[in-house]
């Protein structure tokens, strides 16, 4: 490989990150949800790239609008500090309006549910389903743990939010 290819290289690889991170913090919405790890990646010495981040769009309130989900997965702490997350996934965090809820880590799925009540058929709403690492529900690493998330009119809330 010759030195004006590998200087191209290199130099693409530490550009490359700031670029990325400044068009995706260019959504204020974007930047709220990011604030934390980009501030725990800079406390590191790095700059976080979220070139690679996905953001699926999709209904969380029922009011056929598409919210957003953006996963952490794919945030690399740069030039050399690493992808974000580990072992439970990715952090998620949910865009609703104007609303940025940070959601802890792990995989998800949107499920439209019905449910009966006194016979009668309710209206089918959209619950967020979070698979979680085992610790969040007291056991190990790979054991099944899941949490439901329904939008409340202001934010998703979960049974896990009640105190009885």
């Amino acid at each position: 490989m010759s030195a004006r290819f590998w200087w191209a290289g290199l130099l693409a690889v530490l550009v490359a990150p700031a670029l990325a991170d400044d068009a995706q913090l260019d959504d204020p919405l974007l930047a709220t949800a990011f604030a934390e790890s980009r501030a725990a990646c800079a406390a590191q010495g790095g700059v976080l790239d979220l070139s690679a981040v996905p953001i699926t769009r999709v209904d969380l309130t029922g009011n056929g609008e598409a919210d957003r989900i953006v996963s952490e997965e794919g945030a690399f702490c740069g030039p050399d500090l690493g992808f974000l997350g580990g072992s439970g996934g990715p952090r998620l965090h949910a865009i609703i309006g104007e609303h940025v809820q940070t959601l802890g880590n792990g995989l998800w799925l949107v499920q439209e549910a019905r449910f009966v009540s006194e016979g009668e058929e309710l209206d089918a709403l959209p619950y967020l389903l979070v698979l979680l690492h085992g610790s969040a529900c007291d056991s190990f690493g790979a054991a099944p743990c899941l949490i439901a998330y329904a939008w409340d009119g202001e934010r998703l809330i979960s049974a896990g939010d009640f105190q009885p």
